[in-house]
């Protein structure tokens, strides 16, 4: 196999959430950025996007252009897998399984959480970049779910007006 990398590139509330309790992402246009905390630089570095379905859907509320058309996307969904769309090509089971037939090199794993926690638990994160809004929500959709353990070493922490993004790869 290849080697590939899987970044997770995600947003969230200084208490760790990454939507509020109505599954919204809107509360990160509260907050004063300066230029786009690095997402066009990563995108460009990236050749396959993969989500779950939820988040997938709320793409589509987000914004009127599908993002990632010049990227292979893939979506895990139990609901629509072994199906494709204009946009995306939905998959299932084992993070492994997919990871050795999908051709990408440079993976973003979008999110959500529960995705998030299936890529912890069959270890296939290879780099942690977390971008932190000075904002506490008080419930919402957590990040990490209960009992997810990684142990991480820092890269690089960088200042993006209010909001704080930093680097971790996993410990060897």
């Amino acid at each position: 196999m290849t080697e590939k990398r899987i970044d997770l590139f995600i947003a969230m509330s200084l208490d760790g959430y990454i939507a509020d309790e109505s599954g919204s992402v809107g509360w990160l246009e509260e907050i004063e950025g300066k230029g786009d905390n690095g997402y066009t630089t990563f995108l460009d570095e990236i050749d396959t996007v993969v989500m779950g379905h939820t988040t997938y859907k709320q793409l589509f509320t987000l914004t009127d252009t599908f993002p990632y058309s010049k990227k292979h996307v893939y979506v895990f969904s139990n609901e629509k897998a072994g199906t494709k769309d204009e946009y995306a090509a939905f998959v299932n089971g084992s993070v492994k399984n997919w990871l050795e037939t999908t051709e990408g090199k440079s993976i973003w794993l979008v999110g959500g959480a529960q995705l998030v926690k299936k890529f912890l638990e069959e270890n296939q994160i290879d780099r942690f970049i977390i971008t932190v809004a000075p904002i506490i929500l008080g419930d919402g959709t957590p990040l990490f779910e209960k009992g997810a353990r990684e142990l991480l070493h820092l890269e690089e922490v960088v200042k993006f007006g209010q909001f704080t993004q930093m680097t971790y790869r996993k410990k060897e």
